[in-house]
């Protein structure tokens, strides 16, 4: 019988372990061996091997000696002194090591959300395959695009283009209501953006599911949920099975249930309900769906482009012989929708690349004053050693070593500097929702881009700090290095004064751009609209018909704090509503495509617009209500009218027997956000012949809070099955600019942590400059100079820093303005004041950071000084 341990585990042992103790560990082994082959062979060999592994610890390791003058030693001994230098030296590598940290978390954490922004719809597994139709009509020599398409052409483009592999299409049903099947506990939920998609939907789309399948939606009255919609709608997330009902009338079974859609996707819902619950009409004059279309692998959009005239062809030609207009299909990667611009009814999440060029230059910005903050302070203290290195290259010493004490100690900073840029990137993503009301889904951290941009940084920082080995290699003299000079054309102090000014001039960027921004959203906010936000609150209303809505406010205007109520289709943010009206031209009555609203007759009043010729709708002209129209003063240019009043109107196409004249011009009102310049409106009376949407009330500021409870019993008490939706006009009106306010919350942290660097920095380079000067202060004192003369000698440096960083900043801040206010098309204009007032802002952070060592320089005895070294 064999009785010897695992020969592969006892030549490990001898492997690794120390000569001088392997004779003792190893008969240990073996007794302990003997011992337990008196249970089991297995048992005894287990135990060997768990013995071996126990005894490798680094106590008993081998490891080479020691010697003098070997490379480990040596090592060894650099790691030591670059760690003395650094506990010599506590406050510097502190600033230097937390500064550059901090700028790079807060890199990191702007990377992330510019790759999340980039990377928008990537997750679908065919993302760079699938294609958004949209439909682009010139009418009138007036083009207009739209993000939807007739119902059918998706389903055509299947049918007769082999280049078109699958098809989806949607509706977007907003928020509907849907109510719980229990009686006795009956639920209302009215916050789920739904989609109504036909049975390819999650097929085309990639999400994961947590129940169900792809098959969820081929049949009526089936509904997909999210995640968290789960939760609310059914208190659990397995809700495969359950039942709700949409309106009160369809009942809907949850046929699957998948993860919550990611935030960078163009695409939002919470719900999805099948296409086939609903009759739709389901003809080419039905231009109302979002169609996609996913090409085959081998296959190109220029094919399916070219093969696209002929699918359209007889819808062109009814275009065409009905509206003398021409209808075009252009197509759209997925992937580009979050970047392309505005279409008229697009439901998608945009956002202005100029913002990401922006940010990505912030990131650059960061990255070089974190980074600048380093090497400055590091080469400072360089500075400070000069003189060290020429006492030891007199007694023979070389150079080199100091330079692997310098890339120890980068090792070292590196070691704390990468674990708290880690630390405190997770911190800032864990809380960017919350914060700076910014969303980066957490797989983005995973992806290609960040990562490789991630490692980028730590190369290229580890790179950069060895530019002071490289100085340090400049040091070719003894005598010079004793004078504490690189060489004898430049000394580290005009280095020092770029260091410092390119740190500076990222300063003076930051708050140059918060200033910018803040007054273009004070612009935004006290800018005259052409009609008064302010105490309005807005009901809106899902049923109902127009005598209802006219009884309820009646009723309201019985509130003591309304001062007024009108009813309107208008509200901000809601999908734009264009439609066809013949105008009166010098060539007969024009066919055009005007945005359009309707409203009642104290509309105009109730929101403060201005009537600037003519007159507003007056109940005692009885032909008001569908033989008049309000039009704006880009409608009159538009139409080509001097005088507008009089000239005839006649639509919306939909109805009949609308037809009229312009009776008022009003003034010009942004009816969208500053991001879009005005268009023509043409504005008529509502009727029974449209539902109402809106009705606006006009409350007393001092009492507003305390009318809703009423204004909300009154509405219960017409509509108690419904949910009372309201929201005040001037909130509604700023998040139209809720991407902008991220902008501005981004900048003001990066402003933040930008002076907090620099001042920490010019803090620490006014100490070495202080100490460096010690000596030099004291016989100035000594022949006669007063404590004001050397102040003014040590704020000196820190002024010509600053003159070096406005020459920098100036151009930069111009550029990076001029790119982030293309955005609006109303803005302010950049003024000297923007470049001006930054610079007099960093010279008082730095003369208020600098002061406290140049006034202790100053102040101190020069029977002190002179003895210093």
């Amino acid at each position: 019988m064999n009785t010897h341990p695992p020969q592969w585990a006892s030549r490990f042992l001898e492997w690794y372990c120390n000569p001088d103790l392997l004779e003792e560990i190893q008969g240990d082994a073996y007794e302990l061996y003997e011992e337990r082959l008196k249970k089991s062979k297995r048992y005894a060999n287990a135990k060997f091997v768990l013995d071996v592994i126990r005894f490798c610890r680094w106590s008993n390791i081998k490891r080479d000696n020691y010697l003098p003058g070997s490379s480990a030693a040596i090592w060894n001994l650099n790691f030591k002194m670059a760690a003395r230098n650094a506990g010599k030296n506590k406050l510097i590598f502190v600033i230097k090591t937390s500064g550059l940290a901090l700028a790079m978390a807060f890199s990191l954490l702007l990377t992330a959300y510019v790759v999340n922004e980039l990377t928008y719809d990537h997750f679908h597994v065919n993302y760079d395959r699938i294609y958004r139709i949209s439909s682009k009509i010139n009418f009138s020599d007036h083009i207009t695009h739209y993000a939807v398409t007739p119902l059918p052409i998706g389903r055509e483009l299947k049918e007769k283009v082999p280049e078109v592999e699958n098809y989806t299409r949607f509706m977007y049903e907003d928020k509907p209501i849907y109510t719980s099947i229990d009686p006795k506990n009956s639920q209302i939920f009215h916050d789920q953006r739904t989609l109504s998609v036909n049975s390819t939907f999650l097929k085309v789309f990639t999400y994961e599911f947590l129940s169900g399948n792809t098959h969820a939606l081929n049949e009526s009255n089936k509904l997909v949920v999210t995640e968290t919609t789960a939760l609310r709608l059914f208190g659990t997330v397995n809700a495969l099975g359950k039942l709700i009902h949409l309106d009160k009338h369809i009942p809907l079974e949850v046929s699957a249930v998948i993860k919550d859609v990611p935030s960078n996707t163009h695409l939002k819902f919470d719900a999805l309900i099948s296409w086939s619950t609903f009759d739709r009409n389901d003809e080419w004059d039905n231009l109302n769906a979002y169609n996609y279309i996913v090409l085959r692998e081998d296959a190109s959009i220029e094919a399916v482009r070219a093969k696209l005239p002929k699918v359209l062809a007889t819808f062109q030609e009814e275009v065409a012989k009905e509206y003398n207009a021409t209808f075009e299909a252009p197509f759209e990667k997925i992937a580009d929708i979050h970047f392309s611009g505005f279409l008229d009814e697009d439901i998608a999440e945009k956002k202005n690349k100029n913002d990401l060029f922006l940010l990505s230059a912030i990131i650059f910005l960061f990255v070089i004053t974190g980074l600048i903050n380093y090497l400055n302070l590091t080469l400072a203290e360089l500075t400070s050693n000069l003189k060290k290195i020429g006492v030891v290259r007199v007694f023979g010493g070389f150079t080199g070593g100091h330079k692997k004490i310098l890339i120890s100690e980068t090792i070292i900073a590196m070691l704390i500097v990468l674990p708290l840029a880690a630390l405190l990137f997770y911190l800032s993503w864990r809380s960017a929702a919350d914060y700076f009301s910014i969303q980066i889904d957490k797989h983005v951290l995973m992806s290609f881009w960040f990562v490789s941009i991630s490692a980028g940084f730590i190369f290229f920082l580890f790179a950069s700090t060895r530019i002071n080995s490289y100085l340090l290699s400049k040091v070719n003299h003894v005598v010079l290095s004793l004078k504490g000079k690189l060489s004898t054309s430049q000394s580290t102090v005009p280095i020092r004064k770029f260091l410092v000014g390119m740190q500076l001039s990222f300063c003076i960027i930051m708050i140059a751009l918060v200033f910018i921004v803040v007054d273009q959203f004070h612009f935004i906010q006290n800018s005259d609209k052409g009609f008064d936000s302010h105490h309005k609150l807005v009901v809106k209303f899902r049923s109902g018909n127009y005598s209802q809505i006219t009884t309820f406010n009646e009723e309201i205007k019985k509130i003591n704090g309304v001062a007024g109520v009108s009813i309107s289709s208008y509200y901000p943010g809601m999908v734009e509503s264009k439609y066809i009206f013949h105008v009166e031209s010098e060539k007969g009555m024009l066919e055009l495509l005007v945005p359009m609203m309707n409203c009642d007759y104290n509309y105009i009043d109730v929101m403060g617009i201005d009537v600037i010729k003519g007159r507003n709708f007056k109940e005692e002209y009885s032909t008001d209500i569908k033989g008049a129209y309000l039009i704006n003063e880009t409608a009159a240019k538009e139409f080509g009218w001097k005088d507008p009043i009089g000239k005839k109107i006649s639509g919306p196409y939909e109805t009949d027997g609308h037809e009229g004249e312009v009776v008022g011009l009003l003034r010009d009102f942004n009816f969208t956000s500053m991001h879009n310049k005005i268009e023509p409106l043409i504005i008529f009376h509502v009727n029974q012949d449209w539902g109402v949407q809106y009705v606006y009330l006009n409350l007393d500021p001092l009492h507003s809070a305390d009318l809703i409870p009423t204004i909300e019993k009154n509405f219960k008490a017409q509509w108690p099955e419904l949910p009372f939706e309201w929201e005040y006009l001037d909130s509604r009106y700023m998040s139209l600019y809720q991407k902008d306010y991220e902008m501005k919350n981004i900048f003001q942290t990066g402003l933040i942590i930008s002076i907090l660097i620099s001042c920490l920095g010019i803090f620490s380079i006014s100490a070495l400059l202080a100490s460096l000067r010690t000596k030099e202060m004291g016989i100035r004192k000594v022949v006669g100079a007063k404590a004001a003369q050397l102040f003014a000698l040590h704020i000196k440096s820190f002024v010509q820093f600053l003159f070096i960083s406005m020459l920098v900043a100036w151009p930069l801040i111009w550029y990076l303005s001029d790119q982030w206010l293309k955005n609006f098309a109303y803005h302010i204009k950049i003024s000297i004041w923007y470049f001006i007032f930054p610079g007099l802002i960093v010279l008082a952070i730095t003369l208020l950071t600098s002061c406290y060592h140049g006034i202790k320089s100053a102040m101190v005895s020069p029977v002190d000084t002179l003895k210093y070294e």
